[in-house]
């Protein structure tokens, strides 16, 4: 059965998906995107994806010619279309600036493009959730303050892509950035966490960091369930020494970190705090399936 992607209304097969090479997203990186997973058909934390996707469209100038419902019904079209609904989802959302006219500041009259895709989820190896992942950090060092840009999903992606194939080259599954003078910032592709003596560390929003969805969730576990959570400034010789280190993002969910820069964490892995998130995370998924069933019978 072919797959189908969802372009500008349509849904269309893979071999015609297209936009044109003039689009600023294919020349410039001028997009943003959301990654999202589908449980049973239905997208966990969509709300909340869409939100942070339209908070950065409109400061990023985009003149939109959609709306949240709009990509709500074309998310379930494709999900539908592509047979998604009995099976986790890995859903990707894709809005460019459209066809460059010859000037690069943010153009009002430019006509964005929508791109979705969605297809069956590739989980995580189970030995990664059971053994830990290996991090590096990444030789892109980054500010602390004062970069506006961090805080959105941008197309232009090769920083993360780069700091990614650092980890590769290294045996490692996921590469941090640190500033110059090694305060921890978030993963290439994930918000990063660590436990040192029962409390739960992790960067601030006021950092150049991704206020990423899962972050988000994992905040709310912690408040909801009395654990101790501090956001503050982190630096590598507090994240190297900790008792636990863990990342997150909406597909890998919480993943455990077994070692950072050759640095060995607590030989139990994963650890107190880290399964017990893994598992009110869970709770909390199961708890959403559960809702939208009922709501749907």
């Amino acid at each position: 059965m072919s797959k189908y992607i969802f372009v500008n209304k349509k849904l269309v097969t893979e071999n015609k998906a297209k936009i044109p090479v003039g689009d600023r997203g294919f020349l410039y990186g001028d997009g943003l995107f959301e990654t999202m997973r589908g449980y049973s058909g239905n997208v966990f934390m969509f709300d909340a994806h869409l939100q942070r996707l339209f908070s950065s469209l409109n400061i990023l100038k985009y003149k939109l010619n959609f709306d949240k419902s709009h990509i709500k019904l074309a998310v379930q079209r494709i999900l539908n279309k592509n047979r998604l609904n009995a099976c986790d989802s890995y859903i990707k959302l894709i809005v460019t600036r459209g066809i460059y006219n010859g000037g690069l500041h943010f153009e009002s009259s430019a006509s964005p493009n929508l791109i979705i895709i969605a297809k069956e989820l590739i989980s995580y190896p189970d030995d990664n959730y059971k053994k830990g992942i290996k991090v590096i950090s990444s030789s892109v060092k980054r500010v602390r303050i004062g970069n506006p840009l961090y805080i959105h999903k941008l197309l232009n992606y090769f920083e993360n892509i780069y700091a990614r194939d650092e980890a590769y080259q290294n045996g490692a599954q996921e590469a941090i950035f640190l500033t110059r003078d090694h305060l921890v910032l978030e993963g290439a592709t994930s918000n990063i966490f660590y436990i040192k003596d029962n409390i739960i560390y992790t960067p601030p929003l006021t950092q150049n960091i991704l206020p990423g969805i899962t972050r988000g969730v994992v905040a709310d576990i912690c408040r909801e369930n009395k654990i101790r959570l501090k956001q503050r400034k982190i630096h590598y010789f507090d994240i190297v020494k900790a008792d636990e280190i863990f990342i997150t993002n909406s597909i890998a969910e919480i993943m455990p970190v077994s070692e950072i820069d050759k640095h060995k964490v607590n030989e139990k892995i994963p650890g107190y705090f880290t399964a017990k998130l893994m598992q009110l995370y869970k709770e909390k998924v199961n708890i959403y399936k559960e809702m939208v069933k009922q709501k749907n019978n």
